[in-house]
């Protein structure tokens, strides 16, 4: 689809969501219809770039969201014979497209969240919308990002050693520590990706079940395991909601890159109903506050999902608060300067390649930097209100306190 007309479709679709939300409360919540109705005929809508549209308002207070099309389907129907031959096809008629069903649940979450955003309702004015099925409008959207990725990946082509064991994979380092002998003990890898780190952890003797909201991303962990001499059993779900029976328990929950996905006041306690009672939980995310990976967020938006939430401080004590026993540990921040090369010295477009995968793949061409940047690291972050300004944030919590 033409540029233009994937943006004036994407404004069309926004708007038609406000008009449902209005309609649906204009005999039930007049006063919220009304107010609706006005914060949105005084949005400013642009196209920042391909594949994105902006919505930006000055009420009640100024923001912006961001809106990547990629978690959205747009095609013509009725205006060619073949169009309605593939419908007719299909056992479709306009009022049951499973598309665009999933269309509408999408800008509906888009709305709902820059009106949170905004100020306008708070989150819980939102009655559950019968039209959006079991799966939310942010789920749809991470599903279908997650699955382009995936599809475009060759496992043969990843170093699972290399991406957990390198220089610049201290996150991952620092986990294998403090896992200790993982021989004979369940583990389940929350958010598996392309299953990088449940297959070096299959490799180190653990019996790993791993799962994602992504079918894809769970075919690639598979293959990858294959490829690497081991097996890691997939299980295709949300973090908030993984469908296990209650029974089954497991003495390692390992999630990386995934909290900063999801609501954590829904997700941790049903996480922690899988872990034995004397077992590890092992988190880590990327924090909300250092200026500098703030930047590369803002350009990198081909490579990331507009829902992800960075955790703010208040967010790891809210996941540490979760058990008896806890540690943080606190990763990049003069390291950083090795991004403000790649993207200034070697001009390196941050849409096009994930820096976080590269600046690992090429850890060895990165070494004479990275390991006096990490010293000096290490004596930086004895001052804890410089811990805040690092990229990333280990979690290990022992004993969790409810099941």
């Amino acid at each position: 689809m033409p540029k233009k007309i994937l943006y004036e479709s994407a404004v069309h679709q926004f708007l038609w969501a406000g008009r449902r939300l209005t309609e649906r409360w204009e005999k039930t919540r007049p006063d919220d219809a009304v107010r609706l109705g006005g914060w949105i005929s005084a949005l400013t809508i642009e196209n920042p770039g391909p594949g994105l549209v902006r919505v930006a308002w000055r009420a009640p207070q100024p923001g912006e969201h961001l809106i990547a099309l990629r978690g959205a389907k747009f095609y013509t129907r009725g205006d060619a014979p073949a169009h309605s031959q593939k419908q007719q096809a299909a056992g479709l008629t306009f009022g049951d497209d499973v598309i665009m069903e999933q269309n509408a649940a999408f800008f509906d979450g888009q709305l709902r969240e820059a009106l949170i955003r905004a100020g306008v309702f708070p989150a819980g004015a939102f009655d559950p919308d019968p039209g959006q099925g079991r799966a939310s409008a942010r789920k749809h959207a991470e599903e279908v990002f997650h699955d382009e990725w995936a599809a475009s990946v060759d496992v043969t082509k990843i170093d699972v050693r290399q991406m957990n064991e390198a220089c610049t994979a201290p996150e991952m380092r620092h986990i294998r520590r403090a896992l200790g002998d993982l021989h004979g003990r369940t583990l389940l890898d929350v958010g598996c990706g392309l299953g990088e780190a449940s297959v070096y952890f299959a490799l180190l003797g653990a019996d790993v079940t791993a799962t994602d909201i992504s079918p894809g991303m769970c075919d690639v962990a598979v293959r990858l395991g294959l490829a690497n001499g081991v097996v890691v059993k997939p299980h295709v779900s949300a973090s908030e909601d993984l469908g296990f029976d209650a029974s089954v328990k497991f003495d390692v929950i390992y999630t990386g890159n995934t909290l900063h996905h999801v609501d954590l006041a829904a997700t941790m306690p049903r996480l922690l109903r899988h872990l034995k009672p004397d077992g590890v939980f092992v988190s880590w995310d990327p924090l909300a506050y250092n200026p500098v990976i703030n930047l590369y967020r803002r350009r990198a938006m081909q490579v990331r999902t507009v829902d992800e939430h960075p955790l703010a401080l208040a967010d790891v004590r809210a996941v540490r608060a979760h058990f008896r026993e806890s540690r943080t540990r606190w990763f990049w921040l003069t390291t950083l300067l090795i991004f403000c090369l790649m993207a200034v010295w070697q001009r390196r477009d941050p849409n096009r390649e994930r820096y976080w995968k590269k600046v690992i793949e090429e850890a060895d061409r990165w070494a004479w930097l990275y390991w006096p940047l990490a010293a000096l690291d290490r004596v930086l972050l004895l001052l804890p209100f410089l811990r805040p300004l690092c990229w990333n944030v280990v979690i290990v919590g022992r004993g969790p306190l409810h099941q």
